[in-house]
């Protein structure tokens, strides 16, 4: 998928054994770009990049798991990019860089003339981040398509899930359009109205029941790939 949008654009990259997506985003008008999640093989975005003639300048993670960032040091390799993490994802990496910019839960970032915007919101890891560029939410694991990321793993926390859904719910127009992690849905993308209507981890309003069907439930009795689930009235 690649997405021509007036100041800038985003080109979507499945890759590795686990459907992760990654994905660039660069200001049309200078060619500065960003990597997001750069993970697996790198293969297709580094020819891309190449080809484009962009300059590729910032790493952004939206967490610390191995298949998000197994590719970092080959990006740093390759070119003089600066990594941004959420503070306390950082802290529970324990991964030591010298050309880290640690972002808070509401930091704006620079890329070329465009502003992306870090958006912290754990429950998947302490210091999950989504990152927001005019409308465009890269949600790594906090967010798929009718889906959420688990929350059983080290560092995790349903609690802080649910209120991070709740948080995205509340405050992103129901135009954004959703570009997760990993391609484990019926579609690539999706609105955050569609979430709001058939995504079920929206559809709680309890947080034990979110709970209870996220830690106990969801992975026992959800077939893949996920589809709309319709609210229950």
């Amino acid at each position: 998928m690649q997405q021509e949008i007036n100041k800038f654009n985003i080109k979507t990259f499945a890759v590795g054994p686990m459907q992760n997506l990654i994905y660039i985003i660069w200001d049309i008008k200078t060619k500065r770009a960003a990597i997001i999640d750069p993970a697996w093989d790198l293969t297709g975005p580094t020819k891309y990049i190449r080809e484009n003639h962009l300059i590729l300048e910032k790493i952004f993670l939206t967490h610390s798991h191995h298949d998000h960032v197994n590719a970092v040091d080959h990006v740093l390799e390759a070119y003089d990019a600066q990594i941004f993490l959420n503070k306390k994802e950082y802290s529970f990496w324990g991964k030591e860089y010298d050309n880290i910019q640690l972002t808070g839960a509401d930091d704006i970032i620079a890329l070329g003339e465009c502003e992306i915007r870090s958006i912290h919101t754990p429950g998947h890891t302490p210091g999950s981040a989504c990152y927001n560029i005019e409308g465009n939410l890269i949600a790594g694991d906090t967010l798929f398509v009718y889906g959420c990321g688990r929350c059983d793993l080290h560092g995790g926390s349903p609690e802080d899930m649910y209120n991070s859904l709740k948080d995205l719910k509340n405050n992103l127009s129901d135009s954004t359009l959703i570009l997760p992690g990993h391609d484990y849905s019926t579609k690539k993308t999706s609105t955050m109205s569609e979430q709001i209507e058939g995504n079920p981890f929206f559809h709680f309003n309890d947080l034990d029941n979110f709970i209870e069907y996220r830690m106990n439930i969801h992975d026992k009795t959800r077939p893949e790939p996920y589809d709309f689930i319709k609210r229950k009235t």
